[in-house]
Protein backbone atom coordinates (compact mmCIF):
# COMPACT_ATOMS: atom_id res chain seq x y z
CA UNK A 1 0.00 0.00 0.00
CA UNK A 2 1.18 3.23 -0.62
CA UNK A 3 2.04 5.68 1.84
CA UNK A 4 1.15 9.70 2.40
CA UNK A 5 4.58 10.16 2.07
CA UNK A 6 4.95 8.47 -1.06
CA UNK A 7 2.09 10.29 -2.77
CA UNK A 8 3.03 13.55 -1.01
CA UNK A 9 6.72 13.11 -2.69
CA UNK A 10 5.37 12.07 -6.12
CA UNK A 11 2.84 15.90 -5.80
CA UNK A 12 5.86 18.24 -5.39
CA UNK A 13 8.42 19.41 -8.15
CA UNK A 14 11.55 18.86 -5.50
CA UNK A 15 9.79 15.26 -4.71
CA UNK A 16 9.52 14.45 -8.13
CA UNK A 17 13.50 15.26 -9.29
CA UNK A 18 14.70 13.37 -6.25
CA UNK A 19 12.33 10.09 -7.07
CA UNK A 20 13.44 10.54 -11.19
CA UNK A 21 16.87 11.02 -9.95
CA UNK A 22 17.36 8.22 -7.27
CA UNK A 23 15.79 5.90 -10.44
CA UNK A 24 17.99 6.68 -13.02
CA UNK A 25 21.33 6.32 -10.39
CA UNK A 26 19.70 2.88 -9.19
CA UNK A 27 19.67 1.96 -13.54
CA UNK A 28 23.75 2.44 -13.01
CA UNK A 29 23.92 0.42 -9.69
CA UNK A 30 22.65 -3.09 -10.42
CA UNK A 31 24.30 -4.63 -7.34
CA UNK A 32 20.97 -3.40 -5.67
CA UNK A 33 18.79 -6.24 -5.76
CA UNK A 34 15.88 -3.22 -4.94
CA UNK A 35 14.44 0.24 -4.81
CA UNK A 36 14.21 -0.05 -1.33
CA UNK A 37 17.98 -1.18 -0.78
CA UNK A 38 19.44 1.38 -2.82
CA UNK A 39 17.57 3.90 -1.08
CA UNK A 40 18.36 2.64 2.14
CA UNK A 41 22.34 2.24 1.11
CA UNK A 42 21.79 6.59 1.23
CA UNK A 43 22.87 8.18 4.46
CA UNK A 44 21.40 11.24 5.91
CA UNK A 45 24.13 13.31 4.92
CA UNK A 46 24.23 12.43 1.01
CA UNK A 47 19.86 12.43 1.34
CA UNK A 48 20.92 16.16 2.20
CA UNK A 49 22.83 16.92 -0.40
CA UNK A 50 20.33 15.13 -2.56
CA UNK A 51 17.91 17.44 -1.17
CA UNK A 52 19.96 20.86 -1.70
CA UNK A 53 21.24 20.38 -5.17
CA UNK A 54 17.27 19.09 -6.38
CA UNK A 55 15.57 22.48 -4.29
CA UNK A 56 18.66 24.90 -5.78
CA UNK A 57 17.83 23.08 -9.39
CA UNK A 58 13.57 23.79 -8.57
CA UNK A 59 14.10 27.43 -7.23
CA UNK A 60 16.81 28.63 -9.79
CA UNK A 61 16.50 26.55 -12.92
CA UNK A 62 14.44 25.27 -15.58
CA UNK A 63 15.06 21.47 -14.68
CA UNK A 64 11.94 20.87 -12.88
CA UNK A 65 10.01 20.93 -16.33
CA UNK A 66 11.95 17.48 -17.21
CA UNK A 67 9.37 16.17 -14.81
CA UNK A 68 5.90 17.70 -15.61
CA UNK A 69 5.24 14.69 -17.27
CA UNK A 70 7.01 11.91 -15.12
CA UNK A 71 4.81 8.81 -15.26
CA UNK A 72 3.89 8.65 -11.08
CA UNK A 73 1.50 5.73 -11.39
CA UNK A 74 4.55 3.79 -13.37
CA UNK A 75 5.26 0.77 -11.44
CA UNK A 76 8.81 1.54 -10.94
CA UNK A 77 8.33 5.43 -10.31
CA UNK A 78 5.53 4.13 -7.48
CA UNK A 79 8.28 1.59 -5.94
CA UNK A 80 11.29 4.06 -5.85
CA UNK A 81 8.88 6.75 -4.21
CA UNK A 82 8.14 4.42 -1.74
CA UNK A 83 11.05 3.21 -1.04
CA UNK A 84 12.46 6.86 -0.45
CA UNK A 85 9.49 7.55 1.53
CA UNK A 86 10.73 4.21 4.00
CA UNK A 87 13.96 5.96 4.03
CA UNK A 88 13.22 9.36 4.94
CA UNK A 89 11.00 8.00 7.68
CA UNK A 90 13.51 5.97 9.40
CA UNK A 91 15.20 7.00 12.57
CA UNK A 92 18.29 6.94 11.29
CA UNK A 93 17.60 9.53 9.28
CA UNK A 94 16.20 11.79 11.94
CA UNK A 95 17.38 15.69 11.69
CA UNK A 96 16.49 17.14 14.85
CA UNK A 97 19.40 15.96 16.78
CA UNK A 98 21.11 17.92 19.47
CA UNK A 99 24.00 19.66 18.97
CA UNK A 100 23.35 21.08 15.95
CA UNK A 101 25.61 23.81 14.05
CA UNK A 102 25.54 27.30 14.36
CA UNK A 103 28.22 29.83 11.96
CA UNK A 104 28.79 33.01 13.04
CA UNK A 105 30.02 35.24 15.46
CA UNK A 106 28.21 34.99 18.85
CA UNK A 107 29.20 37.59 21.87
CA UNK A 108 26.36 37.33 24.22
CA UNK A 109 23.31 34.50 24.21
CA UNK A 110 19.93 36.70 24.33
CA UNK A 111 16.53 36.72 23.49
CA UNK A 112 15.97 36.60 20.02
CA UNK A 113 13.94 39.30 18.06
CA UNK A 114 11.84 37.72 15.28
CA UNK A 115 9.90 39.74 12.68
CA UNK A 116 8.53 38.85 9.46
CA UNK A 117 10.14 39.88 6.13
CA UNK A 118 9.52 43.38 4.42
CA UNK A 119 9.06 40.51 1.06
CA UNK A 120 6.65 38.16 2.15
CA UNK A 121 8.71 35.20 3.18
CA UNK A 122 8.81 31.14 4.21
CA UNK A 123 12.00 32.31 6.10
CA UNK A 124 12.16 34.53 9.61
CA UNK A 125 14.18 37.80 10.03
CA UNK A 126 16.39 37.67 13.22
CA UNK A 127 15.39 34.12 14.31
CA UNK A 128 18.88 31.81 15.71
CA UNK A 129 19.57 29.39 13.10
CA UNK A 130 21.02 26.17 13.57
CA UNK A 131 21.22 22.85 10.84
CA UNK A 132 21.66 19.19 11.24
CA UNK A 133 25.18 17.86 12.05
CA UNK A 134 26.48 14.21 10.35
CA UNK A 135 28.47 11.40 12.08
CA UNK A 136 31.35 12.60 9.66
CA UNK A 137 31.01 16.44 12.02
CA UNK A 138 30.04 18.37 8.87
CA UNK A 139 26.49 19.76 9.17
CA UNK A 140 24.09 20.54 6.23
CA UNK A 141 25.42 24.43 5.90
CA UNK A 142 29.32 23.43 5.66
CA UNK A 143 28.62 20.77 3.75
CA UNK A 144 26.48 22.23 0.90
CA UNK A 145 28.09 25.91 0.94
CA UNK A 146 25.58 28.12 2.75
CA UNK A 147 28.42 29.31 4.69
CA UNK A 148 31.70 30.49 3.35
CA UNK A 149 34.11 29.06 6.34
CA UNK A 150 36.63 31.55 5.56
CA UNK A 151 34.28 34.50 5.67
CA UNK A 152 32.67 32.94 8.76
CA UNK A 153 34.87 30.37 10.75
CA UNK A 154 33.17 30.40 13.91
CA UNK A 155 30.96 27.84 14.27
CA UNK A 156 29.17 26.79 17.47
CA UNK A 157 27.54 23.01 19.06
CA UNK A 158 24.16 24.13 20.40
CA UNK A 159 22.73 21.31 22.63
CA UNK A 160 19.21 21.18 23.86
CA UNK A 161 16.27 18.91 24.98
CA UNK A 162 14.01 18.19 21.73
CA UNK A 163 11.58 16.43 23.91
CA UNK A 164 11.14 19.48 26.05
CA UNK A 165 11.98 22.17 23.75
CA UNK A 166 8.79 23.50 21.82
CA UNK A 167 9.48 22.73 18.28
CA UNK A 168 7.37 22.72 15.53
CA UNK A 169 8.33 20.15 13.02
CA UNK A 170 7.93 19.80 9.09
CA UNK A 171 8.15 16.44 7.77
CA UNK A 172 5.05 16.92 5.12
CA UNK A 173 3.09 19.65 3.28
CA UNK A 174 0.00 18.85 5.78
CA UNK A 175 2.26 19.86 8.84
CA UNK A 176 3.26 23.69 7.23
CA UNK A 177 -0.37 24.08 6.06
CA UNK A 178 -1.36 23.28 9.73
CA UNK A 179 1.17 25.71 10.86
CA UNK A 180 0.71 28.25 8.80
CA UNK A 181 -3.50 27.94 9.35
CA UNK A 182 -2.63 28.74 12.76
CA UNK A 183 -0.14 31.95 12.00
CA UNK A 184 -1.07 33.20 8.44
CA UNK A 185 -0.23 36.19 6.49
CA UNK A 186 -1.83 36.17 3.54
CA UNK A 187 -0.37 38.18 0.00
CA UNK A 188 -1.54 38.12 -2.81
CA UNK A 189 -3.37 34.93 -2.11
CA UNK A 190 -0.61 33.02 -1.16
CA UNK A 191 -0.51 32.30 2.87
CA UNK A 192 2.64 33.00 4.43
CA UNK A 193 3.71 32.28 8.05
CA UNK A 194 3.49 34.88 10.14
CA UNK A 195 6.75 34.58 12.29
CA UNK A 196 6.16 36.73 15.35
CA UNK A 197 2.97 34.90 15.66
CA UNK A 198 4.48 31.80 15.84
CA UNK A 199 7.31 32.63 17.81
CA UNK A 200 4.48 33.33 20.33
CA UNK A 201 3.86 29.51 20.44
CA UNK A 202 6.52 27.85 19.56
CA UNK A 203 10.76 27.77 20.47
CA UNK A 204 11.49 26.85 17.23
CA UNK A 205 10.68 25.57 14.06
CA UNK A 206 12.21 22.40 11.95
CA UNK A 207 12.10 21.42 8.69
CA UNK A 208 13.30 18.14 7.86
CA UNK A 209 14.49 16.12 4.79
CA UNK A 210 10.91 15.14 4.29
CA UNK A 211 9.37 18.76 5.13
CA UNK A 212 11.88 20.56 2.24
CA UNK A 213 10.74 17.94 -0.53
CA UNK A 214 7.44 17.57 0.54
CA UNK A 215 5.76 21.07 2.06
CA UNK A 216 5.73 22.55 -1.62
CA UNK A 217 2.88 23.96 -3.91
CA UNK A 218 1.21 20.54 -4.86
CA UNK A 219 1.03 19.85 -8.55
CA UNK A 220 -2.16 18.40 -8.27
CA UNK A 221 -3.30 22.04 -6.91
CA UNK A 222 -0.58 24.22 -8.52
CA UNK A 223 0.31 22.92 -12.14
CA UNK A 224 2.71 24.74 -13.64
CA UNK A 225 1.44 26.80 -16.64
CA UNK A 226 4.46 27.99 -18.42
CA UNK A 227 5.79 31.27 -18.35
CA UNK A 228 7.98 31.33 -15.43
CA UNK A 229 12.18 29.48 -16.58
CA UNK A 230 12.45 29.08 -12.79
CA UNK A 231 10.39 27.00 -10.22
CA UNK A 232 10.57 30.66 -7.39
CA UNK A 233 7.21 32.03 -8.87
CA UNK A 234 5.74 28.06 -8.30
CA UNK A 235 6.66 28.16 -5.01
CA UNK A 236 5.36 31.35 -3.56
CA UNK A 237 2.18 30.52 -5.26
CA UNK A 238 -1.06 28.69 -4.87
CA UNK A 239 -2.50 28.12 -1.15
CA UNK A 240 0.54 28.03 1.05
CA UNK A 241 4.48 29.02 0.00
CA UNK A 242 6.94 26.46 0.03
CA UNK A 243 9.99 25.97 2.24
CA UNK A 244 12.42 25.38 -0.93
CA UNK A 245 14.24 28.58 0.25
CA UNK A 246 15.26 26.63 3.84
CA UNK A 247 17.68 24.91 1.38
CA UNK A 248 18.79 22.06 4.17
CA UNK A 249 17.63 20.56 7.31
CA UNK A 250 17.58 23.40 9.91
CA UNK A 251 15.91 25.36 12.81
CA UNK A 252 14.65 28.43 12.98
CA UNK A 253 14.87 29.15 16.81
CA UNK A 254 12.55 32.10 17.80
CA UNK A 255 12.88 32.02 20.91
CA UNK A 256 15.83 30.48 23.17
CA UNK A 257 14.73 27.22 24.63
CA UNK A 258 14.88 25.80 28.47
CA UNK A 259 18.48 24.52 29.07
CA UNK A 260 19.75 25.54 25.77
CA UNK A 261 23.44 25.59 25.73
CA UNK A 262 25.79 27.07 23.41
CA UNK A 263 29.81 25.92 22.95
CA UNK A 264 32.66 26.34 20.46
CA UNK A 265 32.42 23.31 18.20
CA UNK A 266 35.73 21.46 18.98
CA UNK A 267 38.39 21.25 16.19
CA UNK A 268 38.46 18.27 13.85
CA UNK A 269 40.79 15.20 14.92
CA UNK A 270 44.17 16.15 13.41
CA UNK A 271 43.26 19.82 13.05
Amino acid sequence: MTTDLAVNLLDTFPGRMLIDWCGEWRALHPEFSSAQQYADSIDTEDYSGRVAMVLHMYLYGGDFQDVIDLDTSDPEVVEMSEAVATALSSPSRETLLSPQSHHGNLTEWRAFSVANRHRPSALPNGAFWTATKFDSGSDAWLLHGEHDTERSPLRYDVHFAPANARIARVDSAPAWEALLRSHPREHDGTVFPDWPSIAQQWDAVHVSLSGLLCAEPLISQVPYTGGDTTGYAHCHSGPYVGVAEWAVPSTAWLRPATHMRVEPTPPAAGT
